[in-house]
């Protein structure tokens, strides 16, 4: 039985164990040899024991965002010193994510920091143990032999006295790579002692068989699906962090700022910076750049180029020489996981042997300082299974691209490169245009010519190809390529101007934009540029801004745009091409618009939708300016905005201006009323007004203001050709004074919109029998829902008969008048006088009585090609003579059958005329 006297020895035995390792793990720490090197990072010795460390993101529940703003994303340091607190026995821990975003780093850092008594301190020993150690599946081994071949100082007798106290214990399994089927593992131990395969050894440790109190840390590529096991993924550094490490890199905050810049803005390398060790690598270089005073880099092919030119300096050795070793280099990276960047989790830091090495043709070097400039060992050189990786998988895709230019070997050898992967086809564009691969060449010898070709020619084809689809981010991972060749021939060569008409480019990265931006800019015409859904920074606006100034068209409807933003906007568009710009459903309020309308004035923009933008009548006079003030602008859609009169009326001062070259203006519900008419009809006929199309569909306007419309349509002045009355709360009592203005000889109007009104039978019939008038030139009649009877359609039949009426479209549904009402449009259609070309009778309770004397009528016309009986009580009995009809009827375009009562058993009938819809 234990005595207190045997426990007290323990704790004092434990306590020395303890003093011991936390000496063992410093004194490590500060004898470590790996020195910094430009591809492998600064040395885990320089950045803990130096102060330089800089935890990187991790995030609790998955999500890749990089956005350190978010609250889902944390420090790896925050979360550790949370999840192993003093009350968290048993913890089981698995940091995942991709090969060079700071899980080893993080790990070293517990260490010290636990080791100096910093944290964690609950735990009487951190044990690391290297996760090599374990990816030997024929290997057995216990957990005590595990640890004691990790830590010499130890000694079996302390770790079984440790084992008894599991609670203390925080284990760190560090560099996992075969993990995810642990579910599946059975036959687990629970005897620290005995022998167990990796696998086995792993699943008991996490599932809790073995030392249950045992609090246990992983680092793995990939996550682990397994109760208890908590996984959380390392993101790496987000912008905000990468920022901070160039700042504390650089000395003076100029320098700083400007790398950080030109890394961002220039060489497009967020992805890339989630890793730390190419942030040391970027800063290295950056500050030779700036010490000696040289141009940056002005692309990725560029710095790689430097690097490249750089390390093989370093080594002194003859052209011919560089070019053996890049070519050898290359083919081994070629046999190595395809990395396109550090925020897939798909990448696995590849590993080659030492025959990988000799069948490259580099077998003379594997002792040479030559080799290690590009790649490290992951185990002994000496060994026979000795392995290898590159230093930089960056550098690894660089050297593969490099390797094509250079290497002699066959076709079959190019085509396994081309298409390896993104960054691989990236460094293959920029090292095909001579300026970027000049430094090199200068290195190691000119580059295959036949292999230049070959690749544009392969990037030319992919472009024409993916540039028809609709796949967004194929399109921008294309112009990718085509920006990184920096040659804007070829661009124009592989672009088509409307190649991404009907395509959104909204919600791109930064650099995304800039590369839309580059290659649009090479194109001799941009015929529209969408970003429909667009939520743009000042910074992307900036970016877009030589597109912007080149498209003719530019779409940002329902985009959410800031007071800012639109600035930039206005600034950019003040001087460009652009003649079409949608607005619509943006929220730009009266702040965006008075920003906005200033930067107009002097633009060449002809068309501008601004509906649904939150406007009232504060933006009215702001607006007013700008029409007068030189604008060319011919089209203005303002419907669905709160304008009111009072933001009407300076309209209609700016109609009478000598500067306003308005042609079309809509201003569809805007909430108006007939206060404001006679202002607008005043400015109609003011003589100056070259207003030919307005849209007051869903306002107030009432027969009073209809009577104040017709007065000015019948001046000599105005111009207007189309005016929509659609829902204006208008009765049969302003149809006298309309049809006055129709039978004016002054009257221009060919298209007038009266339909949702309650016109009634005696307003009705004033309009038909005005359609006789000679001078009424309407050519366009809409009269949808407007309360109608068949005396009405009996007088409608009579105007189409006449020899006078003009009118080619006629739309009358929503008038319940049946076969007998219809029946005199059919008579109509018959006569050679009849001009109709379209003819709507939706819901007039069509039956199929009518349908033998209205195909008797399309057979008749010499005009009508679009006929729509949409939402009549026809049934499957009249499906085959409307056939026939429209087989028989060539000059017929449409039959709109839809909501019909037809079974499904005549689909197939329609289907055989492609001209029906149903």
């Amino acid at each position: 039985m234990a005595t207190p006297q045997d426990a007290k020895n323990k704790n004092d035995v434990l306590s020395d164990v303890q003093r011991l390792h936390m000496e063992t793990v410093k004194a490590k720490l500060q004898s470590e040899t790996t020195p910094s090197s430009l591809l492998g990072g600064q040395s885990v010795p320089e950045l803990l024991l130096n102060n330089y460390y800089l935890p990187v993101s991790v995030s609790e529940d998955g999500s890749e965002c990089l956005e350190l703003d978010s609250e889902m994303c944390s420090t790896v340091e925050e979360f550790l010193s949370q999840a192993f607190s003093p009350d968290s026995e048993g913890c089981r821990i698995v940091l995942y994510g991709t090969v060079g975003v700071g899980k080893t780093t993080a790990t070293e850092w517990l260490l010290k920091d636990w080791a100096s008594g910093a944290c964690l301190q609950q735990y009487t020993l951190l044990l690391k143990v290297c996760a090599r150690e374990m990816n030997k599946p024929a290997e057995e081994f216990s957990l005590q032999n595990l640890l004691l071949r990790a830590h010499a100082h130890l000694t079996a007798e302390f770790l079984s006295l440790a084992f008894q106290r599991p609670n203390t214990l925080l284990l760190i399994l560090d560099g996992l790579e075969n993990c995810q089927n642990l579910s599946d593992v059975s036959g687990l131990i629970s005897d620290p002692l005995q022998k167990a395969s990796a696998s086995v050894l792993l699943a008991s440790l996490l599932k809790g068989s073995l030392l249950p109190a045992a609090s246990v840390l992983v680092t793995s590529r990939e996550p682990v699906s397994l109760e208890p096991v908590q996984c959380v993924q390392v993101l790496g550094f987000s912008e905000v962090q990468w920022r901070t490490f160039f700042q504390r890199f650089f000395s003076e905050k100029d320098g700083a700022a400007r790398v950080f810049q030109h890394c961002k803005q220039t060489l497009g390398v967020q992805d890339l910076c989630v890793c730390p060790a190419f942030c040391w690598t970027l800063c290295s270089v950056f500050k030779t750049q700036l010490q000696s005073g040289e141009e940056f880099p002005q692309t990725l092919t560029q710095l790689l180029s430097m690097i490249t030119v750089k390390l093989l300096q370093e080594q002194g050795m003859c052209e011919e020489r560089r070019r053996v070793l890049l070519i050898g280099l290359g083919r081994l990276a070629n046999q190595c996981t395809p990395f396109t960047n550090y925020t897939s989790s798909q990448y696995t830091h590849s590993t080659f042997s030492t025959s990988h090495i000799i069948a490259c043709g580099l077998q003379d070097l594997l002792d040479s300082q030559k080799l290690f400039a590009f790649i490290r060992m992951t185990h002994d050189v000496a060994t026979s299974d000795g392995t290898f990786c590159f230093l930089s998988p960056v550098m690894q895709e660089f050297l593969v691209a490099l390797s094509f230019y250079l290497d002699q070997s066959g076709p079959d050898e190019g085509k396994a490169v081309v298409g390896r992967s993104g960054l691989c086809d990236a460094f293959l564009a920029g090292l095909s245009d001579p300026s970027q691969r000049k430094l090199l060449e200068g290195s190691v010898g000119v580059f295959r010519s036949e292999r230049v070709s070959e690749f544009r020619d392969w990037l030319r084809d992919k472009a024409v190809e993916v540039l028809q689809g609709f796949a967004k981010e194929e399109h921008i991972n294309c112009m990718r390529l085509l920006q990184h060749t920096q040659d804007p021939r070829l661009i124009r060569e592989s672009v088509q101007p409307n190649s991404w008409r009907t395509l959104s480019y909204s919600h791109l990265q930064d650099r995304d934009y800039a590369t839309l931006s580059y290659v649009t800019s090479c194109l001799e015409e941009v015929r529209e540029l969408n970003l429909y859904g667009s939520s743009l920074t000042e910074q992307q606006v900036l970016a877009l801004t030589p597109a912007l100034r080149l498209a003719h068209s530019i779409t940002l409807s329902q985009s959410t745009l800031s007071p800012a933003v639109v600035r930039q906007l206005a600034a950019a568009l003040s001087d460009s091409h652009v003649t079409d710009l949608d607005l619509s459903s943006t929220k730009l309020g009266d702040a965006g618009a008075d920003v906005l309308f200033p930067g107009l004035t002097h633009s060449d923009l002809s068309k501008l939708k601004l509906s649904a933008c939150a406007l009232t009548e504060a933006c009215g006079k702001s607006l007013a300016i700008m029409l007068a003030g030189g604008s060319k602008l011919r089209i203005l859609d303002l419907r669905a905005n709160d304008l009111r009169d009072q933001g009407l009326i300076p309209l209609c001062d700016m109609l009478r201006s000598t500067h306003c070259k308005l042609q079309e203006l809509c201003l569809d519900s805007c909430e108006l009323t007939v206060a404001s008419m006679p202002a607008l009809a005043s400015a109609l006929t003011g003589g100056l007004s070259g207003l030919k199309s307005l849209d007051l569909m869903r306002n107030s306007v009432t027969d009073q203001g209809v009577q104040s419309l017709s007065h000015a349509l019948q001046e000599g002045n105005c111009s207007l050709t189309t005016l929509r009355l659609f829902d204006c709360e208008l009765t049969g009592s302003c149809c006298s004074a309309l049809a006055a203005a129709l039978q004016s000889a002054n009257c221009s109007l060919t298209d007038l919109e009266l339909s949702v009104n309650e016109l009634g039978e005696s307003g009705a019939m004033l309009i038909c029998d005005a359609l006789k008038s000679p001078n009424c030139s309407l050519e366009k009649l809409s009269i949808v829902r407007c309360e109608l009877t068949e005396a009405n359609f009996r007088a409608l039949g009579s105007a189409l008969v006449s020899g006078i009426c003009k009118l080619k479209e006629l739309s009358v549904g929503l008038n319940r008048v049946g076969d007998s009402g219809a029946k005199h449009l059919w008579t109509a259609l018959k006569h050679t006088h009849c001009k109709l070309e379209l003819l709507d009778v939706e819901m007039l309770d069509l039956t199929d009585n009518c349908v033998e004397e209205l195909c008797e009528a399309v057979a008749a016309s010499n005009t009508l090609s679009t006929l729509i009986l949409k939402n009549n009580k026809l049934t499957d009995s009249s499906v085959l003579p409307l056939v026939k009809m429209m087989q028989d009827r060539q000059a017929m375009q449409e039959l709109n059958l839809q909501y019909n009562e037809f079974s499904e058993d005549v689909f197939e009938q329609m289907d055989t005329c492609p001209k029906i819809r149903y």
